[in-house]
């Protein structure tokens, strides 16, 4: 639409002549009007490539796509594009009751393959049916709607609007998309129009002007998502426009089947009108059929001067037509009308009409109350700032539609803003490595020029676009992930991978074909106060789980997992491991029973020291009792050993952080307590030796950050626990696992069985292994091989999103 204002608001006129790759325009074009066969006119508003497909993208062979009338093969990209503008996935519409209405008229392309019966083949048919020009995008999307093309001539996408409306008003359609399409392919239609000398053989289109000689033919396709308002407003939509009424009539018998009657178009706008309440000073504007002809003008301006402009108030009816600059779209043509009729309200300002001077002294502008817009003007306040659409038939079918400029955005209620400094994921998608890359350098290019424009308001509009790109866009199999905190950062490294460079948390992968996904649970350090309490106020399946934990657990802790998480806490409360493993376990079991309310299941399951026990959870090996009595009786054996030691994590590889203990004499008061990753690992032990050990590794310019732990998890500290933790869970009978369970004690699968007093000892006692077993996770199990990870609970200071939902 951008364009098309850039063109309008440019006084640009886009007519050309007809492409060499039509049709011969020296057999067929003849300067001299009235011989057979022959256009005396070759100008036209024509595409630069109308034989160009992305079949792969929609699953077209090749072969098929060749006998595939273009006109349909636009249609498809359009619709892509509409559903990328409106922020809406298709694949969520599959199977629904999505209406799809598409005017169109011409049958160029079969009439070519007609010529050469030889050449046809099983896809003739269905490539060249005007019906599926309609039918094949409810075909492609699986929308199982009304489905149905629209031939009335030149008011065809008008008149599929209006009926894609009635749907939606009546109820049968909870969505439509509604549009038209002309394709110039054959001198046939040229030769025709100009034998009964419709066409200009100036080649301009000049609306309401004395020099009106007659229409140019042009071609292009448009597509709208029609949504009722309501329903849009709570999905969050963004709305361009409302249609405040529509309708349709026909001429009846005239002086001649091509020959409008005024006295039909007007009851068509009164009857239109006043069915929406409006008044005819409320009308700002008209975007008028207007094609440039002496019999059709005087006809059109007579009728909007009976129904809108006579006996207005605050001034003339202002009225104007695009097809001055593009020239006439034929059934095609109500989409463009619409969509300048749209950029008059969000611009608030009227493009002028083309060639519309000097004025056609056969229409009475002061006396109907009419004024051409010949120079651009702002749109007027006064009324209701309504502007109607007008289409017309050339065999009498009329059409009218009434816009007005959409509701003020909502302002957001009880909707938390993300934290300053929080990464988020900005996901960009394309179906091949070469659009993938094309799509990155365009979201690129939208971010800094948002950076640009809104210094402020910045981080809520990246907010908002994190949010589109990542949730309500179609997800295509190649695909960028981007975790960034504005938009700056989101462009630096969109561009960085898009020009084949490293960049950090940047992801470039391919989607898996009903992709498998993982489980990973965080361990001690991931909580935060506050966590979890939106999911328990706004996702039923979370509350649910935390109920029934809540209910084991709270004769085993003497206090309330469920009220805690409720609740405003006490932050030095949830530093004690007697308080937090429990909650961490409550919250990791509530995100898994949300995701799998959504469809959400993993095949594969680790855990990250505490995590592990809800990691046995998931993966069934623990029941939901026994893996409540395992934190509870974990934790209150851990929350003896507070004070015995710290612990710190270090961008040291595990070998690196083993070898610099052992060298600087800290072997026997500090261990490696896990190793995450071949660049990181956590150290624990005495607190006086961490402190001096960051100090050194500090001077060194060495990654050391103390993680704020008054305990020495996973060191020789926990010996002491050893005894009551195996009294308490002597008689735990775990079950098999009903999915891989990775082990991050040994470092392998385990079958669920052994995961008795005696392992839990080890969990709490031994290093954690979450690198090792990641890469068994990923690189063996062949069920999870290529498989995304999820994490159900992160650590918000980490700047990675949290389990909240809605809030970005």
């Amino acid at each position: 639409m951008n364009g098309l204002w850039a063109a309008l608001e440019g006084e640009r006129d886009l007519v050309g002549e007809v492409p060499a790759d039509r049709f011969d325009t020296g057999a067929f074009v003849a300067a001299d009007a009235g011989r057979a066969g022959k256009s005396y006119t070759g100008a036209g508003g024509f595409l630069d490539d109308v034989a160009s497909f992305d079949a792969g993208y929609f699953g077209i062979a090749p072969k098929e796509a060749t006998r595939i009338d273009p006109q349909q093969r636009l249609l498809l990209e359009c619709a892509v594009e509409a559903f990328d503008d409106a922020a809406i996935d298709p694949a969520t519409l599959a199977g629904s009751d999505t209406a799809v209405v598409i005017g169109v008229s011409s049958h160029d392309y079969s009439d070519l393959q007609a010529r050469r019966l030889r050449t046809y083949n099983p896809y003739t048919m269905g490539g060249s049916a005007a019906c599926n020009t309609a039918n094949r995008l409810s075909y492609v999307f699986d929308f199982q709607g009304p489905s149905n093309a629209v031939d009335t001539a030149c008011s065809s996408a008008l008149t599929a609007v209006h009926q894609a409306c009635e749907a939606l008003r009546m109820g049968r359609s909870p969505l439509a998309i509604a549009g038209g399409v002309n394709v110039l392919l054959s001198p046939a239609g040229f030769a025709g129009f100009s034998g009964a000398s419709m066409l200009s053989p100036t080649g301009r289109c000049r609306p309401f002007s004395a020099s009106a000689d007659g229409y140019v033919r042009s071609e292009g396709a448009g597509v709208l998502l029609l949504k009722p308002l309501s329903a849009a407003l709570a999905d969050g939509d963004r709305v361009h426009a409302l249609i405040l009424a529509s309708g349709i009539n026909a001429d009846g018998r005239t002086a001649g089947l091509a020959l409008p009657s005024a006295r039909s178009q007007a009851a068509l706008l009164e009857r239109v009108y006043a069915s929406a309440g409006i008044k005819p000073s409320d009308v700002a504007y008209v975007e008028a059929h207007g094609t440039g002809t002496q019999a059709g003008d005087p006809v059109e301006c007579e009728a909007l001067g009976r129904a809108l402009g006579a006996g207005r108030t605050g001034g003339p009816l202002l009225v104007g037509s695009v097809k001055s600059n593009i020239g006439h779209m034929e059934s095609a043509a109500g989409v463009a009308g619409l969509l300048k009729g749209l950029l008059v309200l969000r611009e608030g300002r009227i493009p002028p009409t083309l060639h519309g001077v000097p004025q056609n002294p056969a229409i009475d502008f002061a006396g109907l109350g009419l004024e051409p817009v010949v120079e651009a003007r702002p749109l007027p306040e006064a009324g209701r700032g309504v502007v109607g659409v007008n289409s017309f038939g050339f065999g009498g079918a009329n059409a009218h539609v009434v816009l007005a400029a959409p509701p003020a955005p909502a302002q957001s209620s009880g909707r938390k803003v993300v934290a300053q400094g929080t990464r988020l994921p900005v996901v960009v998608s394309a179906r091949t490595s070469r659009a993938l890359t094309d799509a990155a350098h365009e979201w690129a290019a939208h971010f800094e020029d948002q950076a640009q424009k809104h210094a402020e308001g910045a981080d809520r509009r990246f907010c908002d676009d994190a949010f589109t790109a990542s949730r309500r866009r179609a997800g295509r199999e190649q695909r960028i992930a981007v975790l960034a905190e504005g938009a700056v950062e989101a462009a630096a490294a969109l561009r960085s991978v898009a020009s084949g460079r490293p960049a950090a948390a940047v992801a470039v992968e391919e989607a898996v074909v009903r992709g498998r996904v993982a489980f990973v649970f965080n361990g001690n350090g991931a909580q935060w106060v506050g966590m979890g309490a939106e999911l328990l106020g706004g996702d039923a399946a979370f509350a649910a789980e935390v109920a029934a934990v809540d209910r084991e657990l709270a004769p085993l802790l003497g206090w309330s997992v469920q009220a805690e998480l409720s609740a405003s806490a006490d932050p030095g409360r949830w530093e004690r491991t007697e308080v937090t493993q429990p909650l961490l376990f409550t919250v990791q079991a509530g995100v898994v029973a949300a995701l799998a309310a959504r469809g959400i299941e993993p095949v594969a399951a680790m855990g990250h020291s505490v995590g592990e026990v809800a990691a046995a959870y998931c993966a069934g090996a623990l029941t939901r009792s026994q893996a409540c009595r395992v934190v509870a009786e974990r934790s209150r054996a851990q929350a003896a050993t507070a004070g015995a030691g710290r612990m710190a994590a270090a961008g040291l590889g595990e070998e690196a952080a083993r070898r610099l203990l052992a060298d600087n004499g800290f072997a026997e008061r500090l261990v490696v307590a896990a190793v995450n990753s071949d660049q990181d690992v956590t150290i624990a032990g005495e607190a006086q030796a961490l402190e001096a050990l960051g100090a050194q590794m500090d001077a060194e310019g060495v990654f050391f950050r103390d993680l704020g732990l008054d305990y020495a998890f996973h060191t020789p500290a926990m010996d002491r626990i050893q005894k009551p933790l195996a009294e308490a869970l002597a008689d735990l009978r775990p079950d098999k696992c009903r999915i891989p369970l990775i082990s991050t004690v040994t470092g392998r699968s385990v079958e669920g069985t052994e995961l008795d007093a005696a392992y839990w000892w080890r969990n709490v006692r031994e290093p954690v292994r979450f690198a090792e077993a990641a890469g068994v996770l990923v690189d063996e199990e062949p069920s999870t091989r290529h498989s995304p990870v999820c994490w159900p609970s992160v650590r918000r200071s980490t700047g990675r999103s949290s389990s909240r939902s809605g809030e970005w």
